[in-house]
């Protein structure tokens, strides 16, 4: 094959390949970045959302979870403050309070034994009988403050009963910090009137007690007594969200870290006491992220698997069956061969439309051939047409030399009125005969019309006749 003709074939087949190259990469890009779209548009604002929606959902069940290890803290505590209000030697230390029964049963074991941080026990009509405070950082008892004692005696409905099985429990705050409380009133071993008293057991929402709490919901709990919360401008943006909506619990997610769950906790007077913050880690969001992400990545990687394979697919069973197609087609047009006829490889598709060609082709071939015949007959006929026309031509000629010569004869004829000579343009005199033969093209034969004939042989033609009759 020359070269021109191999640069002609490498560049149609390039032209070919790009340009389904092109418009192949151009439509798997629009769908690819279009799935890409919904993907990125699912994953955020469905998957991210229900990921949140777990979160919230998660830090709720923490609050909660909160609220009931809280509660269980005070039904433990209140099931020791029982043990000891049920107990006659707690009477009778009321009744008759003696140095050997706080040796005995209020020693700093006793604190550290059953985790309380105080234990008071209390007359009928509210006085302290005994009230003893244990200090865990100093490991050791310490003087009860004033202040304590003064909420106690403000508040006498925490150590005075009326009710044999009267009991309060809850949360009070003391200047000292938050503490869990319960009181009870002090009744017989067999749980029998009339009241002798009560029995308090206390136990502060130290950082210890505080930790113990979120250890359920793997969470770092802060709990801030309600008028201090309101100091801080973020804390007490919370409060008055929830005091404005009503809601018990407020969720917010700070950053992408963490997310903080807020509620309220009342005091055993059933008012707003403290605001307990849970703050937890975002390991459902994170998680959710890197799942969003790793799905992104799997389908970056399957779209470019799927674009390899479309285009080796594509030159494979589209491009080189075109591009031969293409080449068959080309070569026969270059060779002017309606005769020839293209191959018939690929798929169906190919197939078809190469058929079509051949069919094409031979539909071309015919009408060449009958376009042959035409033409044939038409030069035959044109052939014919131009001997007709030289015959025409010729016949053309003479007619004008005849015209020619007629005119000439047509003319004014000088004649003799006698001899019937007739005089030519030179001024002679010449028989008629002679000159109709110089100026037409004619011949004369001679001879002798009746009258004549009688004229000159009269006599001659009567004897003929006369014997003729005889």
């Amino acid at each position: 094959m020359p070269a021109n003709d191999s640069a002609k074939t490498f560049l149609r087949r390039f032209l070919v390949f790009r340009s389904i190259r092109r418009k192949t990469l151009v439509i798997l890009g629009l769908t690819f970045l279009s799935s890409f779209l919904l993907l990125h548009t699912v994953s955020q604002y469905i998957l991210l959302q229900s990921f949140k929606e777990q979160e919230i959902q998660t830090a709720k069940h923490g609050l909660n979870q909160i609220s009931k290890e809280l509660a269980a803290s005070l039904e433990v505590l209140d099931t020791l403050t029982r043990d000891w209000a049920w107990w006659d030697d707690a009477g009778d230390f009321v009744s008759s309070p003696t140095p050997q029964f706080i040796a005995t049963n209020l020693g700093d074991e006793t604190f550290v034994g059953m985790k309380v941080d105080m234990i008071g026990f209390f007359a009928p009509d509210g006085k302290a009988v005994s009230l003893h405070l244990y200090d865990s950082s100093q490991g050791r008892q310490i003087e009860v403050p004033a202040t304590m004692v003064e909420v106690l005696q403000e508040n006498q409905s925490l150590v005075r009963h009326t009710d044999l099985q009267g009991v309060r429990l809850g949360v009070v705050v003391f200047p000292q910090g938050p503490m869990l409380f319960a009181s009870r009133p002090i009744l017989t071993s067999n749980q029998e009137g009339p009241v002798r008293g009560a029995v308090v057991f206390g136990r502060f929402l130290g950082a210890e007690e505080i930790a113990r709490l979120g250890e359920g919901i793997d969470a770092f709990l802060a709990v801030t007594i309600l008028a201090k919360a309101k100091e801080s401008p973020g804390q007490k943006e919370v409060v008055e969200k929830m005091r404005a909506t009503g809601e018990k619990m407020v969720i917010s997610a700070e950053g992408g870290k963490s997310i903080t769950g807020a509620m309220l906790v009342n005091d055993l007077f059933g008012k707003p006491a403290l605001l307990v913050e849970a703050s937890l880690h975002r390991s459902v969001y994170e998680n959710g992220q890197k799942a969003i992400s790793v799905l992104r990545w799997l389908f970056f990687g399957i779209s470019a698997v799927v674009c390899l394979v479309v285009m080796l697919l594509l030159d494979r069973l589209v491009v080189r069956p075109v591009v031969l197609l293409s080449d068959s087609v080309a070569r026969i047009g270059e060779e002017a061969d309606p005769e020839g006829r293209v191959g018939s490889k690929g798929p169906a598709e190919i197939r078809r439309l190469a058929a079509s060609i051949n069919t094409m082709l031979e539909r071309l071939a015919f009408a060449n051939q009958l376009l042959a015949g035409k033409n044939t007959q038409l030069a035959q006929e044109i052939a014919e047409r131009k001997e007709l026309e030289l015959e025409r031509e010729g016949l053309i000629v003479q007619l004008q030399q005849a015209l020619a010569e007629v005119k000439t004869l047509s003319g004014f004829l000088p004649i003799c009125a006698s001899c019937k000579k007739i005089r030519d343009d030179s001024g002679y005199w010449k028989q008629i005969e002679g000159y109709l033969s110089e100026h037409a093209d004619v011949t004369f034969s001679h001879g002798i019309c009746p009258d004549c004939a009688k004229k000159l042989y009269g006599d001659f033609i009567d004897v003929d006749e006369a014997l003729k009759k005889e």
